[in-house]
C-alpha cells in the first residue's frame, strides 16, 4: 500500500487528528469524477451548443471568449485558453475577477461581442458576484456562462433571472469540502475544455479517458516518490511550464503555499522566462517542479533550461513530468513522472488534468510533513474556503 492509499485507509479518528478527512479523498476521486462529468456534459450538448452559438463561439457570429475567476478559479482560464483558441478560432483571454472589480471600465471594449465565462467553486466569492453584475450592467453585447460546483451559490441563482446567461452546475462532489480546491479545479478545467469540442465530442471523451488513466498512474505509481521528496527539507519550489502548462503550474504553486500556510515559498514561470531574473530564486533549498510539453519545439527550450540548471548545480532536486521519458530526460533527474510510458498520450491541452494531480499530492505530503492539517491548513485563519473581508464599492 503506497503512501497516499495509507492516508485514504486510515481510521476516521486518525483522519480527524491529521486533518485529512476530505483532501485525500477529493484528490483520489478526480479520475472517476471526470468521466462522469464528461458524460453529463455530452448529454447536455444540444442546449450548451445553442447558447454558445448565440454567444458567438460557433457559427458566423464571432465573439471573444473571456475567462474569469479569482485565485484557483483564475488559473483555470490560463490553463485552458491555448487549446480553445485553436479549437474555436476565436480570441480567448483570462482576466482575473479581482481586476474587474477594481477597474471595471478598462478591462474590455464596451461595444465588442464577448462570451464571458465565470469559474466558481462556491459561487459566493464577492469578487465573482460583483464581476457578474458589472458585465451584466455595462457590457451590453456580452453573454455570460457560469461554471460552478454549487447549485445554491449566488452566481447560480443570478443566472435564473438573466436570459443572456447560462449555468453549468457540476456534480455535487466537485464542491470540495476541504479548504483547498482540487477536484473543483480540475473538473471546471475539463468543462472549460469541453466548450471547444461541441463539433467533436467523441474526441473529448477519449481525451478525458486518457487523462483519467494518466492521473490514476500518478496516484498509484508515484505517490511514494513524492512523499519521500516531501521529507527532504526544501524551503522553496519553482514551478515551470509552457503555454497551457504555465497556468497549471500557477495552480500547483498555489496548492503548496496554501497547504503549508506559506512556510514553503513558491513561484511559477515559463522555462524561458526563468532566465530573465527569477533564476536567482533557485538555490540549494529549492525543489524544481517541471512539466515538459509534448510540443517538440517547446521541448527543446525546456530541456535546455533544465540542462543549464543541472550543470550549474542549481536546486536541491527536480521533479519532471512528461508523457514518456527518453534517455536525456532520465539523465536530468531520477524523479521523473511518466504519464504514458506505453500507449497513446493525452494531448497537451488536457495535461492540466493530469499534471495538477502531481502538484496536489506534493502539497498534501508537504503539508503533513510540516505538521499542518490539509483540510484546514491555515492555523492563523488568514485564508478561508470562501474569501472574507472584501467590501464591494459601487
Amino acid at each position: 500500500m503506497n503512501s497516499f492509499f495509507k492516508l485514504l485507509e486510515a481510521s476516521e479518528k486518525a483522519k480527524t487528528a491529521k486533518g485529512i478527512t476530505h483532501t485525500p479523498a477529493e484528490i483520489a476521486q478526480q479520475p472517476s469524477l471526470w468521466l462522469r462529468t464528461a458524460e453529463g456534459l455530452v448529454g447536455s450538448k444540444k442546449s450548451i451548443f445553442s447558447f454558445l452559438k448565440e454567444g458567438g463561439l460557433y457559427g458566423s457570429k464571432k465573439s471573444a471568449l473571456i475567462f474569469s475567476g479569482a485565485g484557483t478559479s483564475e488559473f483555470i482560464g490560463t490553463s485552458v485558453s491555448t487549446g480553445l483558441r485553436k479549437a474555436l478560432n476565436r480570441d480567448v483571454y483570462s482576466i482575473p475577477s479581482t481586476h474587474f472589480v477594481t477597474h471595471p471600465g478598462s478591462m474590455l471594449a464596451a461595444d465588442n461581442n464577448y462570451l464571458f465565462v465565470s469559474f466558481a467553486r462556491s459561487g459566493n466569492s464577492p469578487e465573482s458576484v460583483a464581476t457578474y453584475d458589472i458585465i451584466r450592467k455595462y457590457y451590453r453585447h456580452a453573454r455570460q456562462l457560469v461554471i460552478t460546483c454549487n447549485k445554491d451559490g449566488a452566481l447560480a441563482k443570478r443566472t435564473d433571472r438573466d436570459p443572456n446567461s447560462y449555468c453549468i452546475i457540476l456534480p455535487e462532489e466537485t464542491n470540495d469540502r476541504s479548504l483547498v480546491m482540487t477536484g473543483s479545479f480540475s473538473t471546471m478545467a475539463l468543462t472549460g475544455l469541453f466548450l471547444g469540442t461541441l463539433n467533436d465530442t467523441d474526441t473529448f471523451t477519449s481525451e478525458v479517458k486518457r487523462a483519467a488513466a494518466g492521473a490514476a498512474r500518478i496516484i498509484n505509481d508515484y505517490s511514494d516518490m513524492l512523499a519521500a521528496l516531501c521529507r527532504r527539507p526544501f524551503k522553496r519550489v519553482s514551478y515551470l511550464g509552457s503555454s497551457n502548462l504555465f497556468g497549471t503550474m500557477q495552480e500547483c504553486h498555489l496548492k503548496l503555499m496554501e497547504m503549508t500556510e506559506g512556510k514553503v515559498a513558491c513561484r511559477f514561470d515559463s522555462f524561458l522566462g526563468l532566465r530573465h531574473g527569477p533564476q536567482v530564486f533557485i538555490n540549494n533549498e529549492c525543489l524544481i517542479f517541471a512539466a515538459l510539453s509534448e510540443n517538440s519545439r517547446a521541448r527543446r527550450y525546456e530541456l535546455d533550461l533544465l540542462q543549464q540548471l543541472k550543470k550549474g548545480r542549481q536546486g536541491m532536486a527536480a521533479v519532471i513530468i512528461c508523457a514518456k521519458a527518453d534517455k536525456e530526460i532520465l539523465s536530468l533527474s531520477p524523479h521523473t513522472i511518466e504519464l504514458y510510458p506505453e500507449g497513446t498520450a493525452v494531448s497537451d491541452d488536457y495535461r492540466v488534468l493530469t499534471d495538477v494531480v502531481a502538484g496536489q499530492l506534493l502539497g498534501l505530503f508537504k503539508s503533513l510533513n510540516l505538521g499542518h492539517k490539509p483540510d484546514s491548513p491555515s492555523k492563523t485563519g488568514v485564508i478561508s474556503r470562501v474569501v472574507k473581508g472584501v467590501t464591494i464599492y459601487k
